[in-house]
């Protein structure tokens, strides 16, 4: 995570350079006084002028065109996925007197790159187009002026509130269990506690008085730890009355909560909030025999396998790939588990961002613009991302690659003012956890 202090200099010497004449007059369509929290984020940030006076929000793609082609410069994406740059092509062929460049980058290193970058009042990157796992993008760099948010009117009006929330999402993805279509001709499981099945309240582990191991599903994930899968468990822990509901309602009795004797408060390590279900789910899942694997194909193949009987693994959804519905009979007796309750995960977008005081914020906002189609949808080319794992934000726009909608696979909005408080916490649990096992 970023320290306040150090984000707080990035951004006082924006306004620094800013204010002396250095940088462009390109500013956020949001308030700000001296502390963070109060950029106007959302379908209510759609009809704010930015501070230079520019009504981004509601400028055509001609508008935005005609602006770029003053600003003369190369804009530069820095993107954490190569679709960013499927689009810079697009768009080339688009507009053949702006120039492009997609510099590819990683989840660990881009934010710190933008905040150096800022720091030393020569940002190089144009756009961001990075997900937001953590909460960190939000809360640290939106918050803090380091990026802000393009909210095109004529696109936002084919989104939800939910969707627009805490940014511009590209379209929606996720990342789901995987359970085994030879062994099941159907979702085996209804709820996130069915996965924690077998778990004994009174030895407080997946063993019964006699020491027998009453695990029922063998367990196959990659890093829990990693910013992914720790914002899904941040998520849950964050609607801990939605879980605690489902419980009782599957099993017709109230939750018992065994975690408070594994936790303790420590001041800027972890908290021990009370009686939460979203905790105690968490707890009983850390008590499992879990086999942790680097690669995704790794743990899809290990459910293709299933050696130990019935297995569930967790990874990225465009592991799909290497099922029978996606290669035929050459591939994997593999689908994705989906329509648990509450829901199966968190929308798990990647989202775009123009970077503050960047040399061509016009030119940035037509990139953005035309990834996401456009002033109709079909303008730009939001049409070539509709691949397996992947849902329009659109709803004028439908994909239809994943063979199954968005409301079926069940999934919510991420939360991410609770998803980063949270996410701390999910990580410190889980080492303490296994460490004392």
């Amino acid at each position: 995570m970023k320290k306040i202090l150090a984000v707080l200099a990035a951004t006082c010497m924006i306004l620094g350079l800013t204010a002396c004449g250095g940088g462009t007059n390109d500013s956020t369509a949001a308030t700000k006084d001296d502390s963070p929290g109060k950029v106007i984020t959302g379908r209510e940030a759609i009809d704010v002028i930015g501070e230079d006076g520019i009504d981004w929000n509601h400028m055509s793609m001609d508008e935005l065109y005609e602006m770029a082609k003053k600003e003369g410069g190369t804009i530069t994406i820095y993107a954490t996925t190569a679709d960013a740059d499927t689009a810079r092509k697009y768009i080339r062929d688009k507009y053949p007197d702006l120039k492009f460049e997609y510099i590819s980058c990683d989840t660990n290193t881009v934010m710190p790159k933008i905040e150096m970058e800022a720091q030393s009042g020569t940002p190089m990157a144009d756009v961001l187009m990075v997900k937001d796992a953590s909460g960190e993008v939000y809360n640290e760099y939106v918050q803090w002026d380091l990026v802000k948010i393009f909210y095109p009117a004529d696109v936002c009006a084919h989104m939800t509130d939910e969707m627009i929330r805490f940014g511009l999402p590209t379209y929606s993805t996720f990342n789901p269990w995987f359970y085994n279509t030879r062994m099941y001709d159907k979702v085996p499981i209804t709820s996130w506690w069915d996965i924690v099945e077998g778990y004994n309240e009174d030895t407080q582990s997946f063993k019964d008085a006699s020491g027998k191991n009453t695990q029922y599903w063998t367990i196959f994930s990659k890093d829990i730890t990693a910013p992914s899968y720790a914002a899904l468990w941040a998520q849950l822990i964050s609607d801990s009355d939605k879980m605690a509901e489902q419980y009782k309602k599957q099993y017709g009795k109230d939750l018992v909560y065994t975690y408070h004797s594994h936790l303790k408060n420590t001041p800027g390590v972890m908290e021990l909030p009370e009686n939460n279900a979203g905790v105690e789910l968490f707890w009983r899942f850390s008590q499992m025999t879990i086999t942790p694997l680097a690669d995704g194909d790794a743990v899809v193949e290990a459910v293709h396998d299933s050696v130990n009987g019935p297995t569930l693994g967790l990874c990225s959804a465009s592991k799909l790939d290497n099922s029978k519905q996606s290669q035929g009979e050459g591939g994997m007796d593999i689908a994705w588990v989906t329509g648990l309750e509450p829901y199966t995960a968190q929308d798990a977008a990647a989202y775009s961002y123009v970077v503050s005081g960047c040399d061509n914020p016009a030119g940035a906002r037509l990139y953005i613009k035309f990834l996401m189609g456009g002033d109709d949808g079909k303008s730009g080319c939001y049409t070539v991302f509709d691949k397996l794992g992947h849902w329009s934000a659109r709803d004028d726009v439908e994909y239809k690659k994943s063979g199954i909608t968005y409301d079926e696979v069940n999934l919510t909005a991420p939360d991410y003012e609770n998803i980063y408080k949270n996410y701390p916490n999910v990580k410190a649990y889980w080492n303490l956890w296994n460490s004392t096992r």
